[in-house]
């Protein structure tokens, strides 16, 4: 639950200007497999046997898979020693509502660690074929001993699997796989801006900077949205947020006066076209978009704030939209999803940790 609380207020998880298909297909593009809800890196590693190691003969399989799941949390747990910080479920143990395997289901897919046939199979479909007699899961995952005492310290030979494992991953290059590459130079590393300054190869590094590209544009918007909040809640943050933005302004000036709005705008539809299906909801969000660049030179203007308030109306509808309530209805905590975009930076910064520190 800790764990669960805790990606909620991450400002990833909060998306309150509709963004967020467009901020989880940037993701997605660049750490495949990854989510804000998972912990550590070796849990890749723990499931996989967790299910080999099942009992599949009795009737009630996923509860076989629950039983299974809570004997690792509490082998864990037990060990006095090893570095177990972010064990998902260490309060509760079996009592947790969302496993382990729920969390990194979708990662496990992603990386190749089930059959390419089972990508997309949910896990109730592979525990059937599992029953069936079928190996679901590739065959050359490291195994760990049941009397290993590491806890989430990845052994080298682990550390390399996964290394070669994400260096291609579903058929094409990602920055995820480069950087688990070179992850021993990633310690003074700390924010995804700094990635793009790096000496990446070309794609990665035009992927990487439509991501930012599209995170820097919009972040201003988020700094709009919580002004304008501030404002109408009579809220001690104003001050802040107006500060905020100015200095927004500021840099957005200067980084148009090098490029220019009209190199902006096609880098962010670039990549958009580079990992996200066109449907209606992302048409008005790519509008939304569009309308913010037109606006996002005088970002406190009424044409921007107007934009604004049209934006939440059209994702929420008044009687949710934040903008419309009546004050003394409503205690406004102070900031509703302000943080500029990372996609996902600080956990896949936490799996290079756990790369650098094998043994």
């Amino acid at each position: 639950m800790q764990v669960l609380i805790g990606a909620l207020s991450d400002t990833e998880a909060r998306d309150e200007l509709g963004l967020g298909a467009i901020r989880d297909g940037f993701s997605d593009l660049l750490f495949p497999g990854t989510s804000t809800v998972q912990t550590r890196l070796r849990y890749f590693l723990f499931l996989p046997q967790v299910f080999r190691e099942l009992d599949l003969r009795q009737k009630d399989r996923r509860a076989a898979l629950r039983a299974g799941e809570a004997a690792l949390i509490e082998r864990l747990k037990a060990l006095p020693d090893a570095d177990t910080t972010n064990l998902i479920g260490a309060e509760v143990g079996a009592k947790l509502k969302r496993m382990p395997s729920e969390v990194y289901w979708g990662g496990l897919g992603a990386w190749g660690l089930r059959r390419d046939a089972l990508n997309h199979s949910g896990i109730g479909e592979v525990l059937e074929r599992m029953a069936a007699g079928e190996d679901c899961w590739a065959e050359d995952i490291p195994k760990i001993s049941r009397d290993d005492e590491g806890g989430f310290t990845l052994t080298a030979e682990e550390a390399n699997w996964l290394k070669e494992r994400c260096v291609v991953i579903r058929g094409r290059k990602t920055l995820l796989g480069y950087l688990m590459s070179q992850c021993d130079d990633m310690g003074d590393i700390d924010s995804l801006q700094e990635v793009g300054g790096l000496d990446l190869p070309p794609d990665l590094h035009r992927q990487l900077a439509h991501a930012l590209a599209f995170s820097s544009t919009m972040y201003g918007a988020g700094i709009l949205y919580n002004l304008m909040l501030a404002e109408h809640f009579e809220h001690e943050t104003y001050d802040h947020y107006a500060s905020a933005l100015e200095d927004w302004r500021r840099a957005q000036t200067s980084q148009l006066a090098k490029s220019g709005k009209d190199l902006i705008a096609p880098l962010i539809g670039e990549g958009v076209a580079l990992g996200f299906r066109p449907n209606d909801r992302l048409d008005r969000t790519l509008n939304f978009v569009d309308q913010w660049l037109a606006v996002m030179h005088d970002p406190s203007g009424k044409p921007a704030r107007t934009l604004i308030e049209n934006r939440e109306l059209q994702i929420k509808g008044r009687s949710r939209a934040r903008l419309f309530y009546v004050p003394q209805d409503y205690r406004w905590s102070g900031n509703s999803g302000a943080a500029q975009m990372n996609f996902r930076w600080g956990r896949v910064q936490q799996y290079l940790q756990d790369l650098a520190t094998a043994v």
